[in-house]
């Protein structure tokens, strides 16, 4: 039985950016957290990508190591104008090389 409201597809882009608006203020904070191999490497590459994502708009990182130090987890905070903005940044930052999860 398939439930309406859970389609079994992936949202389109016009449906995520109604439901970043439903739950988020914009403009305002804008969470997000990357999972990645744990390392400076890595690290630095998600800085200067937000650096210039960001501008002069805020961010923040907190890096939280797995207990192995295998991985880690990137509590991203960015200030962003609009949901348009938000996608749009929380892709880039998808697409950066080491990337393994991003919620």
């Amino acid at each position: 039985m398939s439930d309406e409201s859970f389609p079994n597809r992936r949202l389109t882009r016009l449906e995520v950016l109604e439901v970043l608006q439903e739950h988020f203020t914009f403009p305002g904070p804008f969470p997000l957290t990357v999972i990645a191999r744990s390392g400076s490497d890595f690290y630095a590459l998600l800085h200067t990508m937000l650096e210039e994502l960001q501008g002069d708009e805020a961010f923040s990182i907190i890096e939280r190591p797995s207990s192995k130090q295998n991985y880690s987890s990137y509590r991203i905070e960015i200030h962003v104008d609009s949901a348009s903005t938000a996608l749009y940044r929380k892709e880039v930052i998808a697409a950066i090389d080491g990337v393994l999860m991003m919620l």
